[in-house]
């Protein structure tokens, strides 16, 4: 998710779990740093390898092991500030359980994106996502941001509304549950109803477009290729937007994909491609409008679009040379107006 509502669920968490008596600025300043540390794998670069941010972003900084870590830190920081910088009295101890689950709701927030998070690092390198809602979503984050700036400046009742804004948080993600499921049961609906001789599907994934759980993106994988598609999760019945999706170019795995370029297993850039399959959870394909840039199709602009975000330029001539990272995030004119009517359709 993004850096404001990690800061606000992590003040919410620590206000609602700190002991009695924990002053409520000492505990909020706890929860804030616990709530952002994680993501500071961001500054995590290596000129020499463009994937290597990708690569530790949502690694170990995001796991359950390295939670203890987390809030040692976010307490010591907070100690820090209030007894070398403020010169006031703090006491660290009180502050490292409400801390580490302060740092415990940032891992489970990013957990319920699509991005994917190695949780279960290092016992597992799977990248985990749950795919309720989008990295950022303004009616999940708005009532946290306001419930939380209650307790952070109400006179008393600071554990009441943070725990209303947990609550928030909860009855949305309940909600998000619920559209998740209206809109893979609608893909599996229209699989069963197609007319379509394609052969069945091998892979599904199901995803919340930008900023909304109405409208959802979903992804199909056969033998043929891939399809996305539109799925409409408002008042009524579910709808799919494009009701016939052609096949896109895309690869099973990075041994196809690296053959497809003419590159040897052995090489710099079949082992890049590796590494961008598992970055992309394996829905990879070719850019309809860059033929030498793999895309990771999981984002789009649009929900019923195949041109990805972001994708690595391969250089065949040069098997031994770094693929190059490639972002495409500007939108095309009318995006967010077409996007609007598929949510208020």
């Amino acid at each position: 998710m993004d850096p404001l509502t990690h800061s606000f669920l992590g003040i919410s968490t620590a206000l609602l779990v700190a002991r009695h008596g924990t002053p409520r600025g000492q505990a909020a300043l706890a929860g804030l740093a616990a709530g952002l540390l994680p993501d500071t794998d961001v500054f995590l670069r290596n000129a020499a390898d463009p994937l290597f941010f990708i690569e530790y972003h949502r690694h170990f900084t995001h796991s359950l092991a390295f939670s203890p870590v987390i809030a040692a830190l976010a307490a010591g920081i907070a100690w820090l500030i209030y007894r070398v910088i403020a010169r006031r009295r703090i006491s660290l101890i009180p502050l490292l359980f409400p801390a580490w689950l302060a740092g415990l709701s940032h891992i489970f927030c990013d957990l319920w994106t699509s991005y994917g998070t190695r949780v279960w690092w290092p016992f597992s390198d799977a990248r985990v996502s749950l795919d309720w809602v989008a990295v950022v979503d303004p009616l999940l984050t708005l009532p946290l941001l306001v419930l939380t700036a209650l307790a952070l400046t109400g006179k008393r009742n600071a554990r009441k509304y943070a725990a209303l804004a947990l609550a928030c948080v909860g009855c949305y993600l309940g909600l998000a549950i619920m559209q998740h499921h209206r809109a893979t049961t609608a893909v599996h609906q229209w699989l069963a109803q197609s007319d379509s001789p394609s052969p069945a599907p091998v892979q599904i994934t199901v995803k919340p477009s930008i900023a909304n759980i109405i409208v959802w993106r979903a992804l199909i994988r056969d033998p043929e290729g891939v399809r996305v598609m539109a799925v409409r999760c408002g008042l009524g019945a579910s709808e799919i937007l494009n009701s016939s999706p052609p096949h896109y170019a895309a690869f099973a795995t990075p041994a196809e994909a690296a053959d497809a370029f003419g590159l040897s297993a052995d090489s710099a850039q079949a082992s890049d491609i590796q590494r961008f399959f598992h970055f992309s959870d394996d829905w990879v394909g070719v850019h309809p409008q860059h033929p030498q840039v793999l895309g990771d199709l999981r984002y789009a602009s649009l929900p019923d679009d195949i041109r990805p975000l972001w994708g690595i330029r391969l250089q065949p001539a040069h098997p031994e040379a770094r693929v190059e990272w490639q972002q495409f995030t500007e939108m095309e004119p009318g995006a967010v107006k077409r996007l609007w009517g598929m949510i208020w359709k």
